[in-house]
C-alpha cells in the first residue's frame, strides 16, 4: 500500500492535469474542486487497491475521471429549467474568428480528453488506461481531434465558415 506522504505527493504532482481533465467534462471550477476533493477521498480510501505505484497517475485519473460525471450528473439533476443559459454561446471573437477554445468544444469529450492527456505527456497506453480503452482507440480518438481542430482552424483562417 502506499504511503500517507507518497500519496499526498503523487497527487500534488497531478493537480494542474486533473483539474484540466475534470474541466473538460464539467466547465466550471467550483464543479471541478468538488470533482477532485472527491477522486482524492475515493482515492485515499481505497490505496490498498494500487498494485503498483508507478501506475498511480492512469489510476488515479481513472477515479477522477469517474467523479468528474457523478458530479455532472448531479449537477444535472439539480440544475433547475429557469437556470439554463439561454441561447448558444458565442463562439467567435469580435473579427468573427473561431477561437481554439470554440473549436476544441467541436470535439467530442473522448477526443478533447484524449488530446489534452497526450499534451501533458502522457503516454498512449497510459492514457487508455486513465481512459479505459485500447491503445488503438486512444490512437484514433486523438488524430480525429486534431484532423478536426486542423480543419475548423484552418477553415476560419481562410475566411471560410467554419462548423
Amino acid at each position: 500500500m502506499i504511503s500517507d506522504n507518497a500519496f499526498a505527493q503523487e497527487v500534488r504532482s497531478l493537480t494542474d492535469t486533473a483539474f484540466a481533465v475534470a474541466y473538460l467534462i464539467l466547465g466550471n471550477s467550483a464543479d471541478c474542486e468538488d470533482a477532485m476533493s472527491e477522486a482524492i477521498l475515493r482515492a485515499y480510501e481505497h490505496r490498498d487497491r494500487l498494485k503498483k505505484r508507478d501506475s498511480f497517475r492512469a489510476w488515479f485519473l481513472q477515479i477522477l475521471r469517474n467523479e468528474a460525471y457523478n458530479t455532472m450528473r448531479r449537477r444535472r439533476r439539480l440544475t433547475p429549467v429557469e437556470e439554463l443559459p439561454e441561447g448558444p454561446a458565442p463562439d467567435a471573437d469580435s473579427a468573427g474568428r473561431l477561437d481554439l477554445k470554440a473549436a476544441l468544444r467541436e470535439l467530442t469529450e473522448d477526443q478533447r480528453t484524449a488530446l489534452l492527456l497526450q499534451q501533458e505527456g502522457y503516454e498512449l497506453n497510459e492514457i487508455g488506461a486513465i481512459l479505459d480503452v485500447p491503445v488503438g482507440t486512444v490512437k484514433s480518438r486523438i488524430s480525429r481531434a486534431k484532423k478536426t481542430l486542423r480543419t475548423l482552424l484552418e477553415d476560419d483562417h481562410n475566411g471560410k465558415e467554419a462548423i
